[in-house]
């Protein structure tokens, strides 16, 4: 049996992982910092329950270092990160720290036997009005992006070394759910804003409407989180027996919704919600929509949902929130 270590466990896209993972028979051993996990994990709930085993650690702790000592061939699927953009702008030494030097001293004690899938961001990129492949032009507009850049080139030279084979994934933005796990209340990302505000019927806010798009508000490309954990998993199978390397894929649809036009959608697939208008936030790109190509092309991987299912997306995020799964 396939041993794989997920960081961030308890988070989002950790939680699904940690559910398909099972699903495709490997033995799952989640670390996440969150102390609810704690409990979670105790009373057997459903974003920890699919791990064999669980520790409540930081990352970088020198529990953490144990564990990944003990799974001497596992593979490390790195999604523990600071992620949110206003704090990234407000406090930019929390992000290098926790995103970039503690990831430092991970991929600095592993071995290589060990394969290591990271989380990066399509926040590498330069902005840019056109669709970006892998060969964009870098320039993260805000401080989360350039941790993120900044761990993809310490990979760089460390594969070099004959020390790891790796695999940088570059999201872009990432909704729905995986019948019982899913994203948690009062995260800040558009799909679960929506779904929050409707339920506590609040009004939820546009985050700039004077861009220079077709209705002024941003554009981006929105991936399944199914997708998201199913290509974390065939990269592993694709580094299998493979020489020291770093691929950096970005993982989109090619397409790109407004947020007008996710407003829309919830609307007519999920429920009412009220509307109102707010000022930009710091470093929020007005475009980002990705290239998919080169990991469909290079490694065969194919994605079970495109840009037209946009409401399957969002539907199961909203039916996860309301427990109907």
């Amino acid at each position: 049996m396939k041993t794989a270590i997920v960081t961030g466990a308890y988070g989002y896209i950790g939680s699904v992982l940690c559910k398909l993972l099972k699903e495709n028979d490997y033995y799952v051993v989640g670390i996440d910092h969150d102390w609810r996990s704690q409990e979670d994990w105790v009373l057997g709930k459903s974003r920890v329950k699919y791990c064999d085993d669980y520790l409540v650690a930081d990352f970088a702790s020198d529990k953490a270092m144990h564990v990944y000592h003990e799974y001497r061939n596992a593979t490390i699927f790195h999604l523990a990160a600071s992620s949110l953009l206003g704090p990234s702008a407000t406090d930019p030494l929390l992000y290098f720290d926790n995103n970039t030097a503690k990831t430092l001293q991970l991929i600095g004690d592993l071995r290589p036997s060990n394969k290591f899938i990271f989380a990066s961001t399509a926040a590498t990129y330069d902005i840019s009005d056109r669709v970006l492949k892998e060969t964009s032009r870098l320039d993260p507009p805000n401080n989360y992006g350039k941790s993120k850049l900044w761990t993809e080139q310490m990979l760089d030279s460390y594969y070099k070394l004959g020390n790891l084979r790796a695999v940088s994934f570059r999201f872009f933005c990432v909704i729905g759910a995986y019948g019982d796990v899913g994203q948690q209340p009062e995260t800040p990302h558009i799909v679960n804003q929506l779904c929050d505000r409707s339920m506590k019927k609040e009004p939820f806010t546009i985050n700039g409407t004077d861009y220079d798009t077709h209705d002024g508000t941003c554009v981006r490309d929105y991936l399944h989180v199914v997708d998201v954990a199913r290509a974390l998993i065939h990269a592993d199978k694709y580094l299998e027996g493979s020489e020291p390397c770093h691929h950096k894929f970005n993982l989109g649809t090619n397409d790109g919704y407004s947020v007008r036009q996710m407003i829309d959608c919830f609307r007519k697939c999920c429920a009412e919600v009220e509307v109102v208008e707010g000022p930009r936030r710091v470093g929020d790109p007005r475009f980002l929509v990705a290239n998919p190509n080169k990991f469909k092309k290079q490694t065969g991987f194919k994605y079970q949902y495109g840009a037209n299912d946009l409401d399957l997306m969002m539907r199961s995020a909203w039916e996860y929130r309301n427990g109907n799964f």
